[in-house]
């Protein structure tokens, strides 16, 4: 049963730290006489009858990582402090995971309970999540009838870098959103779209529009539901659950919301964009905004693109690379686009050659970029509607924004990329025009920051 299921939990920490005094070649004295505690503590840290307490456990850690890393054979001072840091961060994350299951069994002892401050409720929800990637395999399903952003905040940026240290491997995120709002605040709902699909390798993001009088419930799997009763005031107040009957009924009043609402943001199956022609439809489209979180793929002269045809690997990917390859010779160029590249990923592509084209990777040699890059130069020379802009992101951008997914938009739709892994693979679209709206305005804004720059046909052939 579920109940057996979720109290059968590891010792974390209590493993965690046996590993490191073996590596150090440590005994439970050592490390008491160390730490000046007595030794019968360290015993209940490593079978897991006891946890470090939460005031004192930043500064256990740092004095365990400290001493066992003075008991080991480090060839230098960077070697040290590398072992150093791991050790510390596998002994955090490790004690964080016991901490949150503790919290999470100490609040299930009641088919509902009420919360009456936003703290617990994000507690609880980081406790879930600890929950969740231990019992399943690390992929976790949340899902919100509310404006989850608005109602956590920057917390909720928080929770979800969390998960990606944590090793997530799969989110599925539902959420449903006032059109209102997101045409009201294009920027803040725009950025928090592309900061939670930047921050995973895989993840599948649905939003729908939000009526007023739907209940505001979060599940999370089947370990917790809440219902937000108010939020007002800097006040909030919820009740909760971990009971699974109570759970299965809070899904189904969710699923039924998510039904009901107009879609905004869809995932997109890898297999499912070449055959609609949905690129395709976009590269032909007579106004367009590209941002580019990996080397340009588009506008290739007629040379790369025969190369690119003779070596497909079937005659369903020649045929669309045909069709790409006139679409880029009638459409795209003569269009009136703004393109945005990270300097970094473009000169990335010059030295590796490394490009995705229809779903499909591609290597070119240093000759064919430099071709790629030149042809690019002489269309904007041709073309004075085709604008390209650089982002200096090694210099100006933090880690958050350098990981955001590539966005692409035309007078219909809306794409947004993430191909860390594999190219499409993580793909989102919107045929809404309130989420389109959205993006094109945040886009707009973005060409205005002082970090991108506009560059000339010229500029261009400055990077080869």
């Amino acid at each position: 049963m579920i109940r057996e299921k979720r109290c059968d939990m590891n010792n974390q920490f209590g493993k965690s730290l046996r590993s490191q005094m073996e590596k150090a070649g440590v005994k439970e004295s050592e490390l008491a006489d160390a730490l000046s505690y007595d030794a019968t503590y360290i015993s209940k840290w490593m079978n897991g009858s006891k946890l470090p307490s939460e005031r004192n456990a930043e500064r256990i850690i740092g004095q365990m990582a400290d001493f066992f890393t003075a008991r080991t054979d480090a060839a230098d001072e960077a070697e040290r402090e590398a072992g150093r840091q791991k050790c510390l961060a596998d002994l955090k994350m490790s004690y964080a995971g016991d901490r949150n299951y503790h919290i999470f069994q100490d609040y299930n002892n009641n088919e509902m309970s009420f919360a009456d401050n936003l703290q617990m409720l994000i507690q609880l929800t980081r406790a879930a999540f600890v929950q969740a990637l231990n019992m399943y395999g690390g992929c976790i399903s949340i899902t919100a009838t509310f404006d989850l952003f608005r109602l956590y905040g920057k917390e909720f940026r928080k929770l979800m870098t969390e998960l990606h240290g944590a090793g997530v491997k799969k989110v599925e995120l539902r959420l449903a959103l006032d059109p209102e709002e997101l045409a009201a605040d294009h920027n803040y709902y725009a950025a928090s779209i592309i900061n939670t699909i930047g921050s995973f390798d895989y993840i599948e993001m649905y939003i729908v529009s939000r009526k007023p009088e739907q209940p505001r419930i979060l599940v999370i799997n089947d370990l917790l539901c809440l219902q937000v009763l108010w939020n007002m005031g800097g006040e909030t107040g919820a009740v909760f659950s971990m009971e699974h009957k109570i759970i299965r009924q809070f899904s189904g009043i969710c699923q039924q919301v998510m039904e009901a609402g107009e879609k905004l943001l869809d995932p997109a199956e890898p297999e499912s964009l070449r055959r609609t022609n949905v690129q395709l439809d976009s590269y032909s489209d007579r106004r367009q905004w590209q941002f580019f979180n990996e080397p340009p793929a588009m506008l290739f002269p007629k040379e790369i693109m025969d190369v690119f045809i003779a070596n497909a690997e079937d005659d369903s990917y020649a045929r669309y690379l045909v069709k790409l390859k006139n679409v880029f010779a009638r459409h795209t160029c003569k269009a009136r686009i703004d393109l945005v590249l990270y300097s970094s990923k473009l000169n990335e592509y010059l030295t590796n050659g490394n490009i995705s084209v229809g779903n499909v990777s591609h290597h070119l040699t240093a000759e064919q970029t430099r071709s790629h890059l030149t042809y690019l130069s002489r269309v904007m020379s041709e073309n004075p509607q085709i604008r390209l802009y650089v982002i200096r992101d090694t210099v100006v951008l933090s880690e958050e924004l350098r990981r955001a997914p590539s966005i692409f938009l035309d007078t219909y739709s809306l794409n947004i990329e993430n191909s860390k892994k594999q190219p499409n693979d993580n793909y989102h679209i919107s045929l809404d025009p309130r989420m389109r709206g959205a993006f094109q305005q945040f886009f707009e804004n973005m060409l205005g920051m002082p970090f991108c720059n506009r560059l000339t046909a010229e500029d261009v052939l400055r990077y080869l």
